[in-house]
Parts: structure tokens; sequence; C-alpha cells
């Protein structure tokens, strides 16, 4: 009886799988079956586990909800997190230019009159994108008529770095100079400073009378050096801003259509993201009032669009721009009113919007370049899209990639458009009979679980 009951044993521990998996099975099928389009998301050789790709024409066109209209996969059928944000290039500024005062770490008189002051300021003030340089120097002092010859090295006090003049003449004519500019901009913030004949011996206003047998007057002598209040560095800053992404998208001209004075002209851009429309005719000029409508009659902007380009004039004035926030629509509906003109002759129209980029988390390891047909991209990795979508999963690890600052990314490419083949599966009936089918298994696993239950039972009863 111990064989039959063993064999019982090892039904009973598949059923209890068959369990499992009638329950609990959700694999790539089921997390696209409502997305109708896929592309493959190339990675590059040496993936970071952040990548990043553009949202392309193709995405946009089909895709009524962004982000609820796009899934990302991974290799193993696992979603993947992911932010859809506006794209931005790293620009860098004009410099911007800066006083900081530098600390005095030194102060030293020469045996020829010249002193030799050691001054620094420390860099962290400064963060790595600033790109930090120091241009020159200002010597501060309250102290009037001195000329002064200085001399500016880098910190080992041997490499020369620039000369000049400090000086001031102000008791005889408004001459003064207190900074030494750089011939080139360095990346140094210590200096010495050499500056030669700094304490002189002037004759004083002052006379005395040297007693004597002629009694000779004798004009004073005295030492004097410009006191010192402080060095400051003159800094210049190239800083780094991000500045949004904008591209050009194609429009095409639906209907053009004039009735009472108005013209009214259809357009489609593809359902790409729009943000402006710029306005063109063959006539020499015109001046127009207009709206901008959405493809569900919603006014988006107003305004008025104007050119005048004539020879008589020096300046052309253009303002053919129709300028609103970034919005999409399936078609749009642009109406310019003629008042007592006619229609505008061969109306074109250019459209622009920003760029949209899809950030995810890439975790696992990309699959072979040479992976079995069937197991998606190379990298293992596929972006699944269209229709108006599905509410989000999770948003695990979402909020990690919304607030990292400039993260190290890898720049992924996207394949060409593919039919999704679990959407052509997968209607709406068979969706509801896939779950229909999973009640089924799991009521059909349960009914062997309790049948084994009380076969094993009835087994240890007949053998007691």
């Amino acid at each position: 009886m111990k064989p039959v009951r063993n064999h019982l044993k090892t039904v009973f521990a598949a059923s209890c799988l068959l369990l499992a998996a009638a329950t609990g099975f959700s694999g790539e099928e089921e997390k696209t079956a409502a997305f109708p389009f896929c592309k493959d998301i190339l990675l590059p050789e040496h993936p970071k586990d952040i990548s990043v790709f553009m949202i392309d024409a193709d995405i946009h066109r089909e895709t009524g909800t962004i982000p609820n209209g796009i899934r990302i996969v991974g290799p193993d059928g696992e979603n993947c997190p992911f932010i859809v944000g506006e794209a931005k290039r790293l620009l860098q500024d004009n410099a911007v230019g800066s006083s900081h005062s530098a600390a005095v770490t030194g102060f030293e008189t020469l045996p020829d009159g010249s002193v030799r002051i050691s001054a620094s300021l420390d860099a962290a003030v400064f963060s790595a994108s600033d790109d930090a340089r120091a241009v020159g120097l200002r010597i501060l002092t309250k102290a009037k008529d001195f000329d002064k010859k200085v001399k500016v090295y880098a910190a080992n006090g041997n490499d020369p770095i620039a000369e000049g003049a400090f000086l001031d003449y102000s008791s005889r004519v408004n001459l003064r100079n207190d900074t030494i500019t750089f011939p080139a901009p360095v990346r140094e913030f210590s200096f010495v400073i050499v500056m030669d004949n700094y304490t002189e011996i002037k004759d004083s206003p002052l006379f005395r009378v040297v007693e004597g047998d002629n009694n000779i007057v004798e004009q004073e002598k005295f030492r004097e050096s410009p006191k010192i209040d402080g060095i400051s560095l003159q800094i210049v800053r190239n800083r780094k801003s991000l500045s949004p992404v904008s591209e050009s998208s194609p429009v095409e001209i639906l209907s053009q259509k004039t009735k009472g004075g108005t013209t009214a002209v259809t357009f489609s851009n593809g359902f790409a993201p729009l943000e402006s429309i710029t306005v063109d005719s063959s006539d020499v000029f015109f001046s127009r009032p207009y709206r901008l409508y959405d493809g569900a009659g919603k006014l988006i902007a107003s305004g008025t669009v104007r050119k005048l380009d004539s020879a008589a004039f020096r300046t052309p004035v253009s303002d053919r721009v129709v300028k609103f926030s970034a919005a999409r629509s399936k078609t749009w509906r642009l109406e310019l009113d003629n008042g007592e003109y006619d229609e505008l002759k061969d109306i074109a129209l250019n459209a622009a919007g920003p760029v949209y980029q899809v950030r995810f988390l890439a975790l696992k390891p990309a699959a072979s370049a040479a992976a079995p047909e069937g197991n998606g991209s190379p990298s293992g990795y596929r972006v699944y899209y269209g229709g108006s979508g599905q509410p989000m999963p999770s948003p695990d690890f979402t909020d990690v990639l919304r607030n990292m600052t400039e993260p190290v990314v890898s720049d992924c490419t996207l394949s060409e458009q593919k039919a999704n083949p679990h959407f052509a599966e997968k209607s709406d009936i068979v969706k509801d009979w896939g779950v229909v089918y999973k009640i089924v298994m799991a009521a059909a696993a349960l009914a062997v679980f309790l049948i084994l239950l009380f076969s094993v039972k009835k087994i240890d009863k007949v053998e007691e």
C-alpha cells in the first residue's frame, strides 16, 4: 500500500503546482494584450541600469494616452518601471563673472623692500558643472598716492601668470588701478603676489633745522607702505543649464474652406505634441485674426498673424507664429478672419512641439544578440503601445527615476513598428474566456486536491 500512497502524494503535489499555476500565472502575453503595436528597444553594448529612448512619430500616431498607452517589458516578461518626460539638452550659458574674497595665508617682507603675499580661495565653493576659472585679482586698499609693480605667480611661487601696475595718483589726477587682469583664464585659485618696492622712503611735508655752523634746513624723510585690506579673485563661471528640445513635425492639410469671410484650415500633425504653428502665404503682406481649435472643438489659442515683406521697408514685419501650451490632438482647425480682404493664397503651415522621452529601469542583463527567435530583440526589452491604453501598473521605483538629476543613462534606439501578436490573438471575447479559463482551471485543481486528500486519508485507515 505504501507505493500507492506515495504515488498519490506525487499526484497531490502536482495538483498543488497546477493550482498555483492556474491562479498565479501572468506572462508577457497577459500584460501586453491591450496594445496593438510594439518595437524592440536596442540597447548599447554596455548598457547602464537606466536607459532612455525618444517617443517617435509611430508611438504618437497610434497612442491616444501617454503614458497609459505604453508598457515596457523586459527579457523575462517583467514590467519595467518607467516615466515619460520632456527631453532637454544641456546648454552652456554665457560666462558669469563674480568676485570672491580670498584668504591671505602669508605675508613676507623681502630684503629688497618688496613683499610676498599668498592668497587662496577654496574651490569647493564652485560646483563641478560651473567650470570656474580665475581671470584676475584685485588688491583691496584705501591708501592713496602709490605706484607699485605687481607680479602674480601660481601657488608654487615659480610659474608666472600675470603682471601689472598697482597705483593711485588721486591727489594729482583721477587715475587708479588696483586690478591685475590675467592674459588667459586659469583653473587656479591659489596665488603668490609679489609687489616690488612695497616700502618706500618718501619726503615728508615737514622740515627740520639741522644744528650746526650754518643751521641747515632739511626736509624730513619717512617710510611708507600702502595697507593691504584684502585680495579679491575675479572668477568667471560657464554655468550649464537644461533647455527643452523642440522639433518640427510634418503637417498635412486635410481641408481648406472659406465661408462668410472666414477661412477654416483643418490639418493634422500625426498626433505629435504641438506648441506652435507658423502660418505662411505667397501673399506679400497680410494681417489676419485667428482662432485655433483642437479636434474636440476646444479653443486653444487666438490672436493675429501678420506679414509685411516689401523692399520699401528696411526690416520685414513678421509675426506669423501661433504659440500655446503643448497639446496633442488627432486634428486641428485654424480659423482666419479675412475681413475685407480675399482669402490667403497658398497657405502653408509649419508645426513644432516638444520632444518626449521614456526613461526606464533595465536591471536584468540583456539577452545575447544570438538569442533564439521569439525571445524578443537582442536586448530582450520591448515597448508596447497603441490605443487608449490601460491603467498603469504599480509605480514602484518611478519616484527614483523622477528625482534623479542628470543620471548617466544609456541612449537607446527603437526598431521598426511591428504588430503585437498577442493583441491579434486576444480579442475582448478571448480575454473574457481567458479569465473563465483561469477560474475553471483553479476549480479543477481544487477538486483534484480534495479528492486526493480524501483518498490518502482512506488509505491511511486501511493501512492501520
